[in-house]
């Protein structure tokens, strides 16, 4: 099962929101295939400095992790074949997907939830997490 983690997750899984902290903490035991990108993790090393106040340090640790753990994806160029997304920023995370054919995106972001598209689930954290049970993984 390959699935991407919007930058979302990441931030809401340090300390925010357990349901995001379960699914890293089952893909950290391999559970199934988590993928990301530069720019998935440099929008969370942002968040956590500009938003949260986090030291550039830690930020820069938090994005090590998750490169550590995940396989990331080079996802070049701006052209986008398929859905476009009404938050240009939300581009590079949908390539990303769309680059590994990933079975599903988790996200926070109620207007990428909304976007068709094939062959991909789109889910929020607690409808993963629901899934994850239903298939025999916790």
């Amino acid at each position: 099962m390959k699935v991407v983690l919007d930058s979302n997750i990441y931030v809401s899984a340090i300390g925010f929101d357990r349901g995001p902290e379960r699914i890293v903490n089952i893909g950290l035991a391999n559970k199934f295939r988590v993928y990301s990108s530069l720019y998935i993790i440099e929008e969370v090393t942002r968040i956590l400095q500009e938003r949260l106040g986090m030291s550039h340090r830690l930020a820069e640790l938090a994005g090590k992790r998750i490169e550590r753990y995940s396989t990331v994806v080079p996802v070049r160029g701006s052209s986008l074949k398929g859905p476009s997304p009404t938050d240009p920023n939300d581009g590079p995370i949908i390539k990303t997907c769309l680059a590994i054919r990933a079975d599903f995106l988790v996200t926070g972001d109620k207007k990428l939830l909304k976007l068709p598209v094939r062959g991909m689930q789109l889910l929020t954290a607690g409808k993963f997490l629901r899934h994850l049970r239903y298939q025999g993984i916790s």
